[in-house]
């Protein structure tokens, strides 16, 4: 190492490395985004933190930020779980971690529906009247302004009658995460809640191995 790091900087390092490694990264990712040695990043986190070992074969943990993310994007248990390869336990987890379960878990999967071509052509319309973006691709719109405001309130319309939130943004188009990116832009993205755990209360007793 270049220079011996200061009681804070290894502070820092520990309480992220445990955070990620809960999460389900390993102690090698987690020492190459630092420069270090795995070794080193386990050893430094291990000194701060009560760590619970992975045991060999295990798969890792969902990272409770991106399945998050997937969750409120309208995402089902099952289909965050095909992505991230894990279990759906494991989804559920994430979820606890988290501390919230996003609101946008509505529309229920029984209410969920596709928008209409009525509904998209409106949105569109919407789209088209916001003023050109500056310094962005030939057709991009600003939609920061009270135009690009008409066009979240729309989209956030459908998504509250049960169309979620990817389902529209690839109806219009838009990449999967464009109307989650939208209602960021107008706080629109609905509150979220607290939610109950699902998973068991008795986890004491498990032996720690290496992994």
């Amino acid at each position: 190492m270049a220079r011996r790091m200061t009681p804070e900087r290894r502070d820092k390092i520990a309480a992220d490395a445990a955070g990620r490694y809960g999460a389900g990264e390993s102690w090698q990712e987690i020492g190459a985004d630092y420069g270090i040695s795995s070794e080193y990043v386990r050893r430094l986190t291990i000194a701060r933190h009560d760590i619970t070992y992975r045991r060999w074969g295990r798969r890792p943990a969902a990272d409770p930020q991106e399945v998050s993310r997937r969750r409120e994007e309208g995402q089902t248990l099952a289909e965050i779980a095909a992505a991230l390869d894990c279990s759906r336990q494991a989804v559920r987890t994430a979820l606890e971690t988290a501390g919230t379960r996003s609101a946008t878990r509505y529309p229920r999967l029984s209410e969920r529906r596709a928008p209409t071509s009525a509904e998209l052509e409106r949105i569109s319309a919407l789209y088209e009247a916001c003023p050109a973006a500056p310094r962005s691709r030939p057709g991009a719109h600003d939609m920061r302004g009270p135009e690009g405001r008409a066009v979240a309130e729309a989209c956030h319309n459908l998504v509250a009658d049960g169309v979620p939130m990817q389902t529209l943004s690839t109806a219009l188009g838009r990449a999967a995460t464009w109307v989650h990116w939208l209602f960021g832009i107008h706080d629109l993205r609905p509150a979220t809640r607290p939610t109950q755990s699902t998973a068991r209360r008795t986890r004491g007793g498990m032996i720690r191995t290496c992994g």
